[in-house]
């Protein structure tokens, strides 16, 4: 493991005026990518009592405050419950999970990197948890009371190249559709599809997807945080219930 690296995320210049908040927040994601991609090796950063470590390869929630957000928000709404995270990335959302008490945490990734160190991040703050490498439920065993996907929000391709990445990208929300399709297979009786997006995703496609497997739609919490240059984040948490 690393040393522990102090973080700090530089703004560009205030962008022109004219341009629109679309354009100025595309902007300063690629801006935080660009920041984040300069990590070769694997980092620390402190995120309330828990330490984790950081692989290059996953979405840095030292850079992109969502995975925090939603790892202080998320407990209280799943207190006990068994719980799978799609896309675990670092491990912060599944390691606030498992300190607020559920009573089975699991995770899955495609990145086998992520896998690695959500295992190690849960296990360096006394916690356990089972990861495993998979394309979203292909070896997922079991079912859960809440299933949770922070999704990649960006729907089309008229966005910069930078951010056409299995991070941020889900062209015509192709895997979002696959996800819902077969989450139901792999949830209990009364258990439900907890959806991370954001104001920049394509609401309109999220509803109607749900809504063509047979799924109620609700908006549970909604949130905002800062990403520096003056930029705002929006994010929400859809809940998707039979």
């Amino acid at each position: 493991m690393s040393s522990t690296t102090t973080i700090t995320v530089v703004a560009t210049d205030k962008q022109k005026s004219g341009a629109s908040p679309r354009d100025v927040w595309e902007k300063q994601i690629s801006v935080l990518l660009d920041q984040a991609n300069k990590h070769k090796k694997p980092y620390k950063a402190q995120f309330g009592p828990h330490n984790i470590t950081i692989h290059p390869t996953v979405y840095s929630p030292a850079y992109f405050p969502e995975t925090w957000w939603y790892g202080t928000h998320l407990p209280a709404i799943v207190n006990k419950g068994s719980w799978l995270e799609i896309g675990v990335g670092s491990g912060l959302v599944s390691l606030c999970i498992a300190s607020a008490g559920s009573k089975k945490v699991s995770g899955v990734d495609i990145n086998p990197n992520a896998v690695e160190f959500t295992a190690k991040n849960l296990q360096a703050n006394g916690l356990k948890g089972n990861f495993t490498v998979s394309d979203i439920f292909e070896k997922v065993e079991g079912k859960f009371d809440f299933i949770f996907w922070n999704h990649p929000w960006q729907y089309d391709s008229t966005i910069p190249d930078q951010l056409k990445s299995e991070k941020t990208h889900d062209s015509e929300y192709k895997l979002l559709r696959r996800f819902v399709a077969e989450a139901k297979d792999y949830l209990t009786e009364k258990g439900v599809i907890l959806l991370g997006t954001s104001a920049y995703a394509n609401l309109d496609a999220i509803k109607t997807i749900a809504q063509s497997n047979g799924y109620n739609h609700k908006e549970l919490l909604r949130g905002q945080e800062p990403i520096g240059n003056h930029v705002v984040e929006e994010y929400y948490v859809i809940e998707l219930s039979k």
